[in-house]
């Protein structure tokens, strides 16, 4: 609880609550008279309306004038996010629509992200984004090598997160299917589990005598390497429709705005790790208006969570919209699908 919040008793904290959930429902500056109706409270409009220049004062609402509804501040929605954060699970139809869109079976993280965003985005009519999981360095789980002509195969590389690479290696001399299934079955009995890095160091300590294994290690490192600086490059971005349709961004400017952060890959591809690394895997971490570090972000709320496996393969969903947001909603359903996902991606690099 901050400073400010201690302040307040639990009449006042119950009214911020009270004018929060109503803004959020209906984007109106919430007067006393409509607190007073609305909720029953067992005290005068004159009693809110003393409290609600108390709140104003400690920076939780604005009006422009004393008999004007009120409108939440940054420290408002904190406050109410702290409050509501641990209350209920989604609805069961969300769970549903997310078990039903999302098949395990695929072993598609790449498909799970993208089932997931669109999901979501419907879900809370904000612009949703899923990253597909990722390994702090792309490590090689397996490899393949399949012929194609005397003297090229194509490479399969499956690393640990389940993405894949393919790319097709140039030998000097001819060589069989056999000789490159006994290969390749000899790389990973080396190399399974390595980033490029590691790579690098076993083999020149225990390189083969050059050749069609070398050929294949180039590769692999190569491949390795451009993984890794691709960074998030596999991220899948939903509802900006929604978004667009909320009060806030009616003007041409502030849609056009939404439009450019949205729209915007180098500073998503910047600013989510630093976002998500705030939060543990299947936590959630909610960044409200001004809390954000990046001057671009600073007009939206973002709920973000990771999921996947902590040191192995982890992946971001996120929501992105009007600091005005169901927050209730959103904080339930990014939790449930980060843990849903998670349970995915476990079950996947368990799988021999």
């Amino acid at each position: 609880m901050t400073t400010a919040t201690a302040q307040l008793n639990e009449r006042r904290q119950s009214l911020l609550e009270f004018i929060v959930g109503d803004y959020i429902q209906t984007a109106v500056p919430v007067a006393s008279q409509q607190i007073a109706k609305r909720h029953r409270l067992r005290v005068s409009p004159a009693t809110i309306r003393n409290d609600m220049a108390e709140l104003e004062e400690l920076g939780y609402i604005s009006r422009p004038h004393a008999s004007a509804g009120g409108v939440p501040a940054d420290a408002a929605y904190r406050f109410y996010v702290e409050r509501v954060a641990p209350r209920p699970r989604p609805s069961r139809r969300f769970e549903a629509r997310v078990r039903s869109a999302i098949e395990p079976e695929a072993g598609d993280p790449e498909g799970w992200a993208r089932e997931a965003a669109a999901v979501l985005s419907n879900a809370v009519l904000n612009v949703a984004i899923a990253t597909t999981p990722r390994a702090s360095h792309a490590r090689i789980k397996q490899l393949q090598l399949v012929h194609l002509h005397d003297r090229h195969a194509l490479l399969v590389l499956v690393m640990q997160e389940a993405r894949l690479r393919r790319h097709i290696v140039p030998f000097t001399e001819p060589i069989s299917q056999e000789e490159l299934t006994a290969l390749a079955a000899r790389l990973n009995a080396t190399l399974a589990g390595l980033s490029a890095a590691e790579v690098r160091r076993v083999w020149a300590v225990g390189r083969e005598d050059g050749g069609a294994a070398d050929a294949v290690v180039a590769e692999l490192t190569r491949l390795l390497d451009e993984e890794e600086r691709e960074g998030l490059a596999h991220r899948y971005t939903e509802g900006l429709r929604h978004m667009l349709s909320q009060p806030e961004f009616q003007s041409a400017v502030s849609a056009r705005e939404a439009v450019e952060v949205v729209e915007d890959d180098d500073m998503l591809r910047n600013v989510l790790p630093v976002l998500s690394e705030r939060a543990g895997a299947g936590s959630v971490q909610v960044i409200i208006g001004g809390e954000s570090h990046s001057q671009q972000l600073r007009p939206y709320s973002v709920v973000i969570a990771r999921y996947g496996t902590p040191g192995e393969s982890m992946g971001v969903i996120a929501i992105l919209g009007p600091t005005r947001m169901d927050y209730v909603r959103a904080i339930s359903s990014v939790r449930y699908l980060a843990d849903f996902l998670s349970g995915l991606v476990g079950a996947l690099e368990e799988a021999p």
